[in-house]
């Protein structure tokens, strides 16, 4: 069989460590819900709801069906429990990955930021790997590392759905509905593409736009009830990084 090497080994370790807590964190979520004051519960509290058990349950059947991970390897005869991965295989869990995250961008009742950082940290942490190796073996660090640091920024300028009291509710409540899991849907298609490919991305227009345009919306029409400013600022780093990474891939 062949041995996995240990950055692969580290960068399957750190993926799944991002499924375990943030799972988790949602499972605890949930738990507050069902165990709430169901009579207290909107339209959009039912929705963000179903949406969270539709996504742990889509990630881990895509898991399931999908994906082939192992956790045993021969090594000089010896069986270890390291978690092994077929080529290909990260760009699948990519795919759940970003169907648990479905999930994770709304904020239901007992939700806690911390822990979903975490998680989101450790997928961080994968893909720094990832481009690490794609550097070590592809050169083009700049390019390499921009394309790893807009993809990045892009995550996190997706805007987590909120309730909101503003006037135009009805307005702004579909439209981060849309934002935010049109969002989700770009970054998982950049994350298999990602971890598919030499870590080298594309840069182009359409997904961007998209991005610059939702979020402008989103940000605007809450100005005034609240300034998301963690949405604000990323979207402004992605639009930086996108200029530089145009400008650097049309060099190359």
């Amino acid at each position: 069989m062949q041995k996995t090497s240990s950055a692969d080994k580290a960068k399957m370790i750190f993926m799944l460590l991002y499924f375990l807590i943030l799972t988790v964190e949602r499972v605890i979520s949930l738990v507050s819900v069902f165990t709430g004051d169901f009579s207290s519960y909107d339209a959009l509290d039912w929705y963000m709801t179903v949406l969270t058990v539709a996504s742990i349950i889509g990630a881990y059947a895509f898991i399931l069906t999908k994906c082939k991970i192992t956790v045993r390897e021969y090594d000089n005869g010896k069986t270890s429990a390291s978690p092994t991965v077929g080529e290909g295989e990260f760009a699948k869990l990519a795919i759940a990955a970003g169907i648990l995250l479905l999930g994770g961008m709304v904020h239901t009742h007992g939700t806690i930021p911390p822990i979903q950082f975490a998680s989101y940290g450790m997928i961080l942490v994968s893909m720094a790997i990832h481009t690490a190796q794609q550097v070590k073996a592809h050169g083009n660090g700049l390019l390499r590392w921009l394309s790893f640091s807009y993809i990045v920024a892009f995550s996190m300028a997706i805007p987590v759905v909120y309730h909101t009291a503003i006037e135009l509710s009805w307005l702004f409540i579909p439209l981060e509905i849309v934002v935010s899991a049109g969002m989700v849907v770009l970054f998982t298609v950049m994350l298999r593409g990602f971890y598919n490919g030499t870590g080298e991305y594309g840069f182009p227009l359409p997904p961007f736009l998209a991005a610059l345009v939702g979020d402008a919306a989103v940000l605007a029409l809450r100005w005034n009830e609240e300034i998301n400013f963690f949405v604000l600022i990323f979207i402004c780093v992605s639009t930086v990084l996108y200029i530089a990474g145009r400008i650097v891939k049309s060099r190359k």
